[in-house]
């Protein structure tokens, strides 16, 4: 079923821990929304590689002078709006122990 191109085998194919997994979503998501510097993954690389795929030109970074400017994306919020998610996320009630992190981070 599993054809490794290396030698030894695995006794469990898969060993995905699904929080982590989740967690590291949500950071993701998170980051990239409300655009947390150096933890969004829509950088300089990203749009560059957009040029290399050939794809999305609204977005590929144009250059000014000296300077490198990054188009929006649709997924840029406003000041506005980024607060209202944050007051959302903050108004949630969970059990205890979920969402800890969100708190603190207000």
């Amino acid at each position: 079923m599993f054809d490794l191109p290396y030698s030894f085998d695995l006794d469990v194919r898969h060993c995905i821990d699904v929080m982590h997994v989740e967690e590291n979503l949500c950071d993701s998501v998170i980051d990239t929304l409300l655009k947390i510097q150096d933890k969004t993954n829509d950088g300089l690389n990203t749009r560059q590689d957009l040029i290399e795929m050939g794809i999305r030109d609204q977005l590929h970074p144009r250059s000014n002078g000296k300077k490198i400017y990054l188009p929006l994306a649709c997924h840029t919020l406003s000041r506005k709006e980024k607060l209202s998610f944050c007051q959302s996320l903050h108004r949630v009630k969970v059990p205890q122990g979920y969402f800890s992190n969100i708190k603190s981070l207000m």
